[in-house]
């Protein structure tokens, strides 16, 4: 039996992050793997960037992590959201400026997705889809849309992250996994969430949700600038 926990969409909250961390230790789990978007909406990024490296938890980029590196001539519409709104706009500028060079070259680092085996089962690790980074799976994809998805791949297990909203699909023998998100849950749950993953003769997926010192991070949004609403949507579990 291989057991492991995996986690996305940080999103620079760093009390979630501690928390869910906390929360794995204690379900005796060992093998963590990130889905990227480690930076972006919440006070926190260089610091949760360096947590991330300093426990050398190996993940994947995400689309915030790739639009903060600015590597394009139009990095909010190659990566986020050509619509994206102007308190959106506004927290991504904040976090560009924000992200140091250390952050940036680890985050510069992360493959896009990542393939794994553990006993009889191949796993692959992506953020948006297989597809690309920053397309959306959603939990309200019919099974069909889902198997066209999978079956373009090879491995049995496929990750997803992006919605910030947790989801689990068997079909066809196969599975669709999102975690949901850590830093900033978009399904009205403010708690943070994350995926432990049972891999034996069948699979089995718990997804677990954590609280957290929100408030800490909701203070920190205000001292360090980033527009108070932000704080709003983190405690109600909105985008």
């Amino acid at each position: 039996m291989t057991r492991l926990a995996i986690i996305s969409d940080i999103h620079g909250n760093l009390p979630a992050l501690e928390a869910v961390l906390a929360d794995i230790e204690s379900q005796g789990l060992t093998e963590i793997f990130h889905l990227g978007d480690l930076v972006g909406y919440n006070p926190f990024p260089n610091e949760t960037v360096a947590l991330i490296s300093r426990r050398g938890l190996p993940g994947i980029t995400g689309n915030y992590d790739q639009a903060v590196l600015a590597r394009v001539g139009d990095p909010i519409g190659e990566f986020l959201n050509a619509k994206i709104t102007p308190m959106g706009r506004e927290i991504y500028h904040w976090t560009v400026i924000e992200v140091n060079s250390q952050s940036r070259a680890f985050l510069g680092a992360l493959p896009e997705r990542l393939s794994l085996v553990r006993g009889r089962w191949r796993l692959l690790l992506t953020h948006g889809s297989p597809r690309h980074v920053k397309d959306y799976v959603r939990p309200s994809w019919p099974d069909d849309m889902v198997w066209d998805l999978l079956s373009e791949v090879e491995e049995d297990i496929v990750f997803t992250g992006h919605t910030h909203i947790p989801s689990v699909r068997p079909i066809g023998g196969k599975w669709l996994v999102n975690p949901g998100s850590v830093g900033f849950p978009k399904d009205g749950n403010p708690l943070a969430a994350y995926a432990i993953v049972e891999l034996g003769s069948e699979v089995r997926v718990e997804i677990r949700r954590v609280p957290y010192d929100i408030e800490r991070t909701i203070a920190a949004i205000r001292q360090r600038g980033l527009p108070p609403k932000a704080g709003d949507d983190l405690r109600a579990g909105r985008r």
